[in-house]
């Protein structure tokens, strides 16, 4: 995150924008366990803003769900509607880079940059495992982060966590 943050601080607008992009959907994935698909296909109207939620449809499985934001998640996504651009110049989507909603390549490629210049490797699918465990360490029922992550399955969530400690064991 520090990273992405050096860039998001730059006194170039160009990448500062790209830094703020990169930073709010990852906190979303980081903070929120949201898919690549799901970030990639977020609207502006899928934010509720008074709620401090996000309103998740036909994901996976086509199942509905409300995400809950924190404070560090709507800061960042502030800041980078701040700079977005125009809204009716743009697709709806909350993530547009040239124009065009990103792409799962994009995604890839900026975690990719990112890991390489703090020497850790890292995916999207690697942020919902570590959303999973981080909940699950700070004492998150497995129910409700089965609920947060959208899985049908509470067995798919545990294999999702790597937990350090006995919170599961005790749940």
């Amino acid at each position: 995150q520090a990273v992405i943050q050096v860039q998001a601080n730059s006194t170039h607008a160009g990448q500062r924008r790209v830094g703020l992009l990169d930073l709010a959907w990852f906190l979303l994935m980081l903070h929120c366990g949201l898919r690549t698909c799901e970030v990639r296909n977020l609207k502006l109207s899928d934010i509720e803003w008074d709620a401090k939620r996000l309103r998740i449809e036909q994901s996976k499985a086509l199942k509905d769900r409300y995400i809950y934001l924190d404070n560090a998640v709507l800061a960042a996504l502030q800041a980078y509607l701040a700079v977005r651009g125009q809204k009716d110049a743009l697709p709806q989507n909350v993530f547009v880079n040239y124009h065009k909603s990103l792409s799962r390549a994009y995604c890839f490629q900026r975690l990719e940059t990112y890991g390489l210049r703090c020497g850790v490797k890292a995916s999207p699918h690697q942020l919902r495992h570590s959303c999973a465990t981080l909940l699950l360490n700070a004492g998150a029922p497995a129910l409700s982060v089965q609920m947060i992550l959208g899985h049908k399955q509470i067995d798919t969530t545990l294999n999702y966590a790597r937990l350090y400690d006995g919170t599961l064991a005790a749940d």
